[in-house]
């Protein structure tokens, strides 16, 4: 036989006899695959750039809700306290600047960094912002929206 080894034919007929079934006739059931032997999957440490453009989603009225929503542990729920906020930032001067700063710090599958807002002439304000790990990805936690929305009056 060419390229096929005694294995390989061990292998094909045990696969046959099991299709075929006692009397010759066609087995009903599929023949299972076992799936492949993976680590749980972890993704890494977002740095504030990444945090940075998570919030931007959230803070974008014009993205899509499903994926603004994708970026909450809450989910779609969180979502009011963010459609105040991006109706504020639509109406703030100019000046008015947001960021994520460090350090950001992982405890388990809680990952901490800061809100930071600023006005030129006004001291800025600082919030502690917690995303969790859900699925392989990090979301905002629901303390975090109620820290936003109590901030733009939205509530929790």
């Amino acid at each position: 036989m060419i390229g096929i080894s005694r294995k390989t034919l061990g292998a094909i007929a045990v696969a046959a006899a099991t299709l075929t079934g006692a009397l010759g006739t066609v087995a009903t059931s599929a023949v299972a695959e076992a799936a492949p032997v993976t680590a749980p999957m972890r993704t890494n440490t977002p740095g504030t750039a990444e945090l940075r453009a998570k919030l931007a989603v959230l803070f974008n009225a014009g993205a899509p809700r499903a994926a603004r929503a994708a970026e909450l542990e809450s989910g779609a729920a969180g979502l009011p306290a963010f459609d105040r906020a991006a109706a504020l930032i639509a109406i703030a001067p100019a000046s008015w600047r947001w960021d994520v700063t460090g350090p950001v710090s992982v405890n388990g599958d809680v990952l901490s960094a800061k809100l930071s807002t600023s006005t030129p002439g006004y001291e800025p304000w600082t919030f502690d912002m917690s995303w969790r790990q859900v699925d392989g990805s990090w979301k905002l936690t629901q303390e975090s929206v109620c820290t936003i929305g109590n901030f733009v009056g939205a509530g929790c």
